[in-house]
C-alpha cells in the first residue's frame, strides 16, 4: 500500500481526495476529515479520489 500526507493535517494516508479552495487555483490532496471540514468553504471543488491500494 502506498500513502501520501494530507495537505491540510500533513498526516499520512492511504485514501485522499483532490479539491479546490480557491477558485481557478491549483488542486490539493486532502484526508477525508480534513475533505468534510473543507465543504463548508464557498470555493469548494471536489476533483477525485487517490487510492494508494494495489489491484
Amino acid at each position: 500500500m502506498k500513502t501520501k500526507p494530507c495537505a491540510s493535517c500533513k498526516q499520512e494516508h492511504t485514501t485522499l481526495y483532490r479539491i479546490q479552495l480557491v477558485k481557478g487555483k491549483i488542486w490539493i490532496f486532502v484526508c477525508e476529515a480534513c475533505c468534510l471540514a473543507a465543504k463548508s468553504n464557498p470555493h469548494y471543488r471536489y476533483g477525485g479520489t487517490w487510492q494508494g491500494y494495489r489491484h
